[in-house]
């Protein structure tokens, strides 16, 4: 009797080995969106964009807690075609001071770190990360790193290193991290604002920043989900 038992699992152990794998391709189904991938603007993969930082808090400056971002594409001439990511809003410590070379006239630079809360992203369908299905989903961080060029204690350029990730809401499983580069074009002071940004979101205060440079991975990793081998299979009956 063992031995039709053992014999049994052996043919049943065969079958499976010589059975078709067929591993799922995407942790929400096969075929599901996002697709996984890699994109920038260096390949022409993915355009630059325009930002609009609102001053949403208590005081009408950069870097404080409240204001609020609003980055939309930008292909030369339309905003917002092929991806929108609004609503992340600089959390309660503010800008953090993280370095600076500056002299007693006020000739120099400070740099800082911002981190952001909130905030949504929209990306176009009809573009190579989907099957014509728009998509969507929640900033889960944005990190901004600047730094302010002074002349005689007036900030004259702001340069920025932007990190952002984001979840997606047709898969949680799926995630996009951005990064990019900026330099502020307007300071919010310096004459009428200029047309072609986003929109502020709040009030009617802020400054705008042109955006460069950027990569985008997309990134949907499969857990728990290896196929056995002939090896384990037998360690199951010793």
């Amino acid at each position: 009797m063992m031995r039709l038992q053992l014999l049994f699992v052996i043919v049943f152990a065969v079958m499976i080995a010589a059975a078709p794998l067929t591993a799922q391709t995407h942790p929400c189904g096969d075929g599901a969106v996002p697709y996984e991938g890699f994109w920038t603007t260096t390949d022409g993969s993915l355009t630059g964009g325009r930002i609009s930082e609102a001053w949403c808090g208590a005081q009408l400056q950069p870097g404080v807690p409240g204001n609020t971002l609003y980055v939309m594409s930008y292909n030369g001439a339309s905003l917002g075609l092929l991806y929108v990511f609004v609503g992340m809003a600089i959390d309660e410590n503010g800008a953090v001071e993280t370095g600076r070379d500056i002299n007693a006239s006020g000739f120099g630079w400070i740099d800082y770190i911002t981190n952001y809360v909130g905030g949504n992203f929209w990306l176009e369908g009809d573009h190579t990360w989907s099957d014509g299905t728009d998509l969507s989903g929640s900033v889960a961080s944005c990190e901004v790193g600047a730094r302010v060029t002074y002349y005689n204690w007036q900030p004259v350029g702001v340069s920025s290193n932007i990190t952002v990730t984001g979840v997606f809401d047709q898969c949680a499983e799926c995630t996009i991290r951005v990064v990019a580069n900026s330099q502020r074009v307007w300071d919010g002071v310096s004459g009428p604002m200029p047309a072609g940004f986003p929109p502020f979101y709040c009030g009617t205060s802020g400054e705008l920043h042109d955006m460069c440079c950027l990569q985008a991975t997309i990134t949907c990793p499969i857990v728990g989900n290896e196929d056995s081998s002939w090896g384990a299979i037998k360690d199951l009956y010793r």
